[in-house]
């Protein structure tokens, strides 16, 4: 489903792997927490989040990285159900929010979210390091503009 949802946001070569996954989200190291959403013997969805903490506030939240349906599958309650879960996680965490990012064109996605009452966080802007500039930095270089 990582694939079906790289094919949606427009990404012609995604690069993960199942070894990937298993090693990042099942091993020793874990980056990400997930849940799926079934219906009678058949996968519909997923979710992917992590922790993040705010030393200046002292206030936790979690990251959504990914929320996937399948097509087929939307309108059945899956979406609803992740996001509830996710929601109770947060809670049962301390949680203060949760966070993720829309892509602009998901206007279906953003439709969703909107009926669960979720806002656009004007007070914030998603910044990103891309793996060459954090080499760049990382090897005391100023990056490429």
């Amino acid at each position: 489903m990582a694939r079906e949802l790289a094919g949606v946001v427009g990404d012609p070569t995604p690069a993960v792997s199942e070894s990937d996954l298993i090693r990042d989200g099942f091993g020793p190291e874990r980056w990400f927490d997930c849940l799926i959403a079934e219906i009678p013997n058949q996968l519909v969805g997923y979710a992917l989040m992590s922790r993040a903490f705010e030393a200046h506030t002292g206030k936790k939240r979690l990251w959504l990285g990914d929320l996937y349906v399948r097509p087929a599958a939307r309108r059945s309650g899956a979406g609803r159900a992740l996001m509830t879960t996710i929601a109770r996680h947060a809670l049962h965490l301390g949680c203060h929010a949760v966070y993720w990012e829309l892509w602009r064109m998901n206007v279906a996605g953003a439709a969703f979210y909107r009926k669960l009452m979720a806002e656009e966080a004007t007070d914030l802007a998603v910044m990103c390091l891309d793996k060459e500039n954090l080499a760049a930095i990382a090897a005391g270089h100023s990056p490429s503009m």
